[in-house]
């Protein structure tokens, strides 16, 4: 019987030698067709999308004579905002008059920037610039970048060179006068390529307005702080293809103007107004408002009306007027934008709409 019986058929292959071949099989198109990492979502970090329109393309970058206002409230602060205008005119942002894609390169030739900070060291401004791939030490040797101190020497005596570049200008103070922060500014000026178009950023004059007293800024004559500033900034920017100012809008800082204009709505004197609030608050009200009806572009940065959330860190609202042959029509016609924004700690910004 045994003899007799059919062989047994041979065992078959094991399942696991076909399920990791199948598998191995499996995976190797999806690979292949994996999409390469792509260089845009850094440069969008860098320079959000939605935000670009206003800040590569806005008037800064593009109009000669150009003012731009930027405002701030505690909470919500213009850092961030002012190294994405640097970036644009100097590391290729991406448009308008800033031109190229290097930072040290050849395309970029054609812009330059003056940094005027009475709030902030060159060292703060340094590491915000390094953070998106630009090295502010090239651009001043190339001739693109010039700055000028206008914080650490201002209200105490220098403390020498230590930690300083020595091509920075340096606003000393019993020489913090309008007439040495403009020889300063001019002498910045002169640093950058004779023909690239130079910006002017000031960034904190309204804070230079609050901490100088009438004794130290006479300017023909005058005893206003605020006229004495406003001077100093049409004088600037005679010498400058465009300018921009950031200046806080608190509102205890502007509740002067407030309070005069509910007084002027109502056919009151505007004696209560002058006597009930104090020097500081007239100054910065005057700065702030007479600056951003004259300025071609306003951006107002602001906390959340319903307090902090953890993805949102303020509202950014632009007002840019419109150039002729835009359709403007009248001199006030504008157009408006409202975003929301957040800033990570690490210092990249996301920039979205409402409900996104």
């Amino acid at each position: 019987m045994s003899a007799s019986s059919p062989a047994p058929p041979p065992p078959p292959l094991p399942l696991t030698t076909t399920t990791a071949a199948a598998a191995a099989a499996a995976r190797r198109p999806q690979q292949q067709s994996a999409p390469a990492p792509s260089s845009s979502s850094s440069s969008s970090s860098r320079m959000p999308a939605l935000l670009e329109p206003h800040v590569a393309r806005g008037p800064l970058a593009r109009d000669e004579g150009s003012l731009t206002v930027v405002t701030w409230v505690q909470g919500a602060s213009a850092n961030w905002l002012v190294l994405r205008y640097l970036y644009t005119l100097l590391g290729g942002g991406g448009g308008g008059g800033g031109g190229g894609r290097g930072v040290s390169g050849d395309e970029n030739v054609g812009s330059g920037v003056v940094l005027v900070s009475f709030m902030r060291d060159a060292r703060f401004w340094a590491d915000g610039c390094a953070r998106l791939g630009m090295d502010l030490d090239a651009l001043r040797r190339s001739g693109r970048f010039s700055f000028v101190d206008g914080l650490t020497s201002l209200y105490a005596p220098p403390a020498g060179t230590a930690g300083r570049n020595e091509h920075d200008g340096v606003i000393v103070g019993d020489d913090g006068t309008t007439s040495a922060i403009q020889t300063q500014v001019e002498a910045a000026m002169a640093r950058l390529a004779p023909q690239s178009k130079k910006t002017l950023i000031l960034d904190g004059l309204d804070a230079y307005v609050a901490t100088t007293t009438t004794t130290t800024i006479p300017v023909n004559g005058s005893s206003s702080a605020f006229s004495d500033a406003d001077s100093l900034l049409m004088r600037l920017r005679e010498n400058a293809h465009s300018t921009l100012v950031t200046l806080a809008a608190d509102e205890p800082l502007i509740r002067a103007a407030v309070r005069q204009q509910q007084q002027q709505q109502q056919g009151t004197t505007t004696t209560a107004a002058t006597t009930t609030t104090t020097g500081l608050e007239r100054k910065q009200a005057a700065l702030v408002l007479g600056q951003a009806h004259a300025a071609d572009q306003v951006v107002s940065l602001r906390r959340l009306d319903t307090g902090a959330a953890a993805d949102v860190s303020g509202v950014l609202r632009v007002a840019t007027k419109r150039a002729a042959g835009d359709g403007g029509g009248d001199g006030d016609a504008q157009e408006e934008d409202e975003l929301l924004y957040h800033v990570s700690g690490d210092g990249t910004v996301r920039v979205f709409e409402r409900g996104a």
